[in-house]
């Protein structure tokens, strides 16, 4: 899985130790501009230099928050191991320690269409960890289309077997805009649904969809980014449906 070469820096190698992060899975670097955008950066720093002097500057300041104009940044790393992840994130110094076992992950991943035409797809996760411990990891590191899903599978690893465990024992868990217990959904503003009335849960449009039985069509919408551990919930959610809504 790994998209760049799986080395650690001596800091990394003792944080990992520290938290008991176990083998490593993946590091992923951050993301390059192509040859054409980076000339028309160039171009237009060159160019600010020449005509004005300080919008010129505060530019190339801006451009040092991309890995092709700034040793630190490109320096960063994402670290994807068997317990957790280390993070530098893309904004300032140090680094975030996250274990799966007691993160709440966010996503959101975007994508605008301007006068009908896709434009490129925007990735943010917020990882949500005890106390002071947080993250916000973004397209600024390549492949995101493959370290949010092994985020979003490893804490379901980590953590679902629990969640299910505490939702049979008659509690409830919270996921953020919606909840889920033995008997049914509750969502935040709609009030409670019991499984019986569970038709589907869809993931659509950056929207987890509630559809309730008898012809009533949909029953809430949620967006993604509101929801923690999407996995988690989905899983747990398909599992109580099965079990307990309606007969096929």
């Amino acid at each position: 899985m790994a998209e760049a070469p799986n080395l650690l820096s001596a800091e990394a190698a003792e944080l990992a130790s520290t938290h008991r992060l176990g083998a490593l899975e993946g590091t992923f670097a951050p993301k390059r501009l192509n040859r054409v955008l980076f000339a028309l950066y160039i171009f237009t720093t060159l160019y600010l230099l020449a005509m004005l002097v300080i919008p010129g500057l505060l530019f190339f300041w801006w451009l040092r928050r991309n890995p092709d104009f700034s040793r630190r940044q490109a320096a960063k790393r994402l670290h994807l191991f068997e317990n957790g992840m280390i993070v530098h994130p893309q904004s300032g110094d140090g680094m975030v320690v996250i274990r799966w076992d007691s993160v709440r992950l966010y996503q959101d991943i975007t994508q605008k269409i301007i006068n009908g035409i896709p434009g490129p797809i925007e990735y943010a996760y917020s990882a949500v960890g005890p106390g002071l411990a947080s993250a916000r990891i973004t397209h600024f590191y390549e492949g995101p289309e493959t370290w949010g899903p092994h985020m979003q599978q490893a804490i379901l690893r980590a953590q679902g077997p629990a969640v299910l465990k505490t939702v049979l024992d008659g509690e409830t868990v919270n996921f953020g805009d919606l909840s889920l217990s033995r008997t049914g959904l509750t969502a935040r503003g709609k009030g409670d649904l019991s499984w019986s009335d569970v038709q589907e849960i869809q993931v659509a449009a950056g929207r987890v969809r509630v559809m309730r039985t008898g012809g009533s069509g949909l029953w809430c919408g949620v967006a993604v980014s509101d929801i923690a551990n999407l996995h988690i919930f989905l899983a747990v959610a398909e599992r109580l449906s099965a079990a307990h809504g309606p007969a096929a």
